[in-house]
């Protein structure tokens, strides 16, 4: 036998119980089993669990503020202008490219700051963001 390193100083004082049964565990009950488990004569119904998750209104599908409005159209449509440009073979100027570029970044920088905080201040912080 070789010399005993650290590992099999470690694993020398643990209890290990590696033997496995002779028998398969008992088989899945079946529907017709799980039936017979609650008799309508009982008074309590089965108890239902309550989600683990809290429910959150739904947001509307309009940002209610016309700054973020804006921001989504310049978002969206700096892009789209230069596409159909292009697909229509309409050559721009270099300040009209600059220019959807720079309308593009500062909409998406607008509504990256819009968005809501989760930090210290909220009550329910720290969360691990998960929202239905």
């Amino acid at each position: 036998m070789t010399d005993r390193d650290d590992f099999d100083k470690i694993v020398e004082g643990l209890d290990l119980d590696l033997s496995f049964p002779d028998e398969p565990a008992d088989p899945a009950p079946t529907r017709e089993d799980s039936q017979l488990e609650w008799a309508p004569e009982d008074d309590d119904p089965p108890e239902v669990e309550e989600p683990f998750y809290r429910r959150v209104d739904p947001v509307p599908l309009l940002p209610r503020s016309r700054s973020v409005l804006i921001a989504w159209a310049a978002l969206l449509c700096a892009p789209l202008a230069l596409v159909a440009a292009t697909m229509f073979g309409v050559f721009l100027d270099r300040a009209i490219l600059a220019g959807a570029a720079l309308i593009f970044v500062a909409a998406a920088i607008y509504l990256i700051l819009q968005l809501p905080e989760h930090g210290p201040s909220r009550r329910d912080w720290p969360d691990d963001g998960a929202v239905l």
